[in-house]
């Protein structure tokens, strides 16, 4: 019995029902080239409804990774018309199950025995199913209650045509948007993908997460059961809750809908700032809501590691956007990857100011009134003027949970400034965690990028020289002052260089076992580092 599409047959479909409704949004401008505003909206709305639930129709039918596309879609309230979110917030909960014939051979494959002989007891309806597996109700012999996600038969192929149709249809895309590199963003949903094929991989983000939050009470993760979890079954503890998009059980429950909107941004901080490990699939289907109110996430096969240094970019962005710092969100924005570190940044920093000016104080509720268009343009029109502006692989995943959240958040509390949650978190840890010796390397780094770019600075000031293009305007005051940074940098640069020779040295003696000149030369290096030390503290 087959479950899925054939490959080929699949691929074709995909590519056919992406070029329809491209082609359908391009007709539509054409044919009402000459009408008014309030028709073309009419027509807009109607199409919308259309081509949602084509998309909608096809993902039921053809499932793998149309089921994913759609669930992520359906989260942006914020973003997306709400003929799409309406029709594809359907897949969260109305994704047709598996033959359970399918299921069961698949559980004896994994755990080598029929459910009957190694549960007390085995729903064969499942609880939830989903683009790469289904969940399953059962009792264990010590009476524990689980919930059961068992991979579909298959889907390792469906996962592969899918993502061949994908990139056909970029290949279209990638030609009318030429300045977005389509093939990043793709490579990077492989990578997870395949990821989220291996549930022992998944059982082990569950485990961390829960760890993570062990000491807090308003976060309910579920715990692993790893004698009855393989590559294609995971097992953990059973949870439930109000679905966080269910706003009139939320209502009827009396839970206050903007207090849930805040622990679970809340939540995300701790993630991104804390634990730097955070959950990046938080759609509608992965997150509930118990009395008090507390927040359970499953699903735990989209996670990712923070690398410290995203970790200190968006700190220091964070920071700089609390304080309308141009300056200083560009830096933040260098440090996460998006610029380069050379180059000329004064013409980014106008641009970055423009962008905070209009969207720093938006409100979910008003970002939705945004014309999308108009966005996407803006965003064409800076990425067309400065083509040095790309999306780091590490940034991919990232991006899309704060799409999710704040489509989520929207819903909740289309009033909830981010910014003002942030500020604390911001605040708190933007140099906290840092010891006078992280931060005595971090300065020595900083003053090293300055030394290493002085050539080319040098070189960039020569050239606008040339061409008449360079003008200074310094008083005498601002000159000593100049004068006394270059003396300062200089003068710490030299000690730094003197601290790496004593210790060079004192590794030397001492493996010559010629301890007394080991000693000299150890204490002298100790000496010249509280000496720079104190050569920053006095500043």
């Amino acid at each position: 019995m087959r479950y899925y599409l054939h490959p080929r047959r699949r691929i074709l479909k995909i590519i056919l029902i992406a070029l329809r409704i491209f082609l359908s949004y391009k007709l539509i401008r054409v044919n009402m080239l000459f009408s008014g505003d309030e028709p073309l909206k009419k027509e807009y709305k109607r199409l919308h409804k259309k081509n949602a639930e084509m998309l909608f129709k096809a993902a039921i039918n053809l499932k793998g990774l149309l089921i994913k596309i759609g669930q992520f879609m359906s989260a942006r309230v914020d973003f997306l018309p709400d003929e799409y979110t309406d029709a594809l917030s359907r897949l969260q909960d109305q994704v047709p199950a598996a033959d359970f014939s399918l299921i069961k051979k698949r559980l004896i494959e994994e755990l080598g025995d029929e459910p009957s002989a190694i549960f007390k007891s085995f729903n064969e309806n499942p609880i939830a199913a989903a683009s790469l597996g289904q969940v399953h109700e059962a009792i264990l012999k010590s009476d524990e209650r689980v919930a059961v996600k068992i991979q579909y038969p298959g889907i390792e192929d469906v996962v592969k045509a899918d993502l061949i149709a994908l990139r056909w249809v970029v290949r279209f895309i990638r030609k009318q948007f030429k300045d977005i590199n389509f093939d990043v963003l793709l490579d990077e949903f492989s990578r997870i993908l395949t990821d989220e094929l291996n549930y022992i991989h998944e059982g082990r983000n569950a485990e961390i997460f829960y760890n993570n939050f062990s000491d807090d009470k308003n976060i309910i993760i579920p715990k692993v059961y790893w004698e009855y979890t393989t590559l294609k079954i995971l097992t953990l503890q059973f949870v439930d809750g109000v679905k966080i998009s269910n706003i009139e059980e939320l209502e009827s429950r009396n839970f206050d809908k903007k207090e849930i909107a805040k622990l679970l941004m809340n939540s995300y901080l701790t993630q991104f700032l804390i634990h730097r490990f955070f959950h990046g699939d938080p759609h509608p289907g992965n997150i509930f809501v118990q009395e008090g109110p507390k927040i359970v996430f499953v699903d735990f096969g989209l996670m990712q590691r923070m690398p410290s240094q995203m970790r200190e970019g968006l700190l220091k962005a964070g920071v700089a956007i609390i304080n309308r710092d141009t300056e200083g969100i560009v830096h933040g924005l260098i440090d996460l990857g998006f610029l380069p570190r050379r180059g000329d940044i004064r013409g980014i920093e106008r641009v970055v100011s423009y962008f905070m000016d209009k969207y720093r104080d938006i409100t979910p509720r008003e970002f939705k009134n945004i014309d999308i268009n108009l966005i996407s343009q803006e965003i064409h029109d800076l990425i067309q003027a400065y083509p040095s502006v790309q999306i780091p692989n590490n940034f991919i995943l990232f991006s899309r949970t704060m799409g999710i959240l704040n489509g989520l958040t929207s819903k909740l509390d289309p009033d909830l400034n981010i910014i003002e949650i942030a500020t604390p978190y911001t605040k708190r840890f933007a140099h906290e965690d840092k010891g006078w010796i992280e931060k005595t390397i971090s300065r020595g780094k900083k003053v090293g990028t300055a030394l290493i770019n002085i050539p080319e600075q040098f070189e960039n000031i020569l050239r606008l020289s040339n061409r008449g293009e360079f003008h200074m305007y310094i008083t005498a005051n601002e000159i000593n002052n100049l004068l006394g940074r270059i003396y300062t940098v200089l003068n710490r640069f030299t000690i730094l260089l003197s601290i790496i020779i004593f210790i060079a040295a004192y590794s030397y003696f001492q493996n010559q076992g010629r301890f007394m000149e080991g000693l000299l030369s150890g204490a002298t290096a100790v000496a010249f580092t509280l000496i720079l030390i104190c050569s920053f503290l006095r500043k």
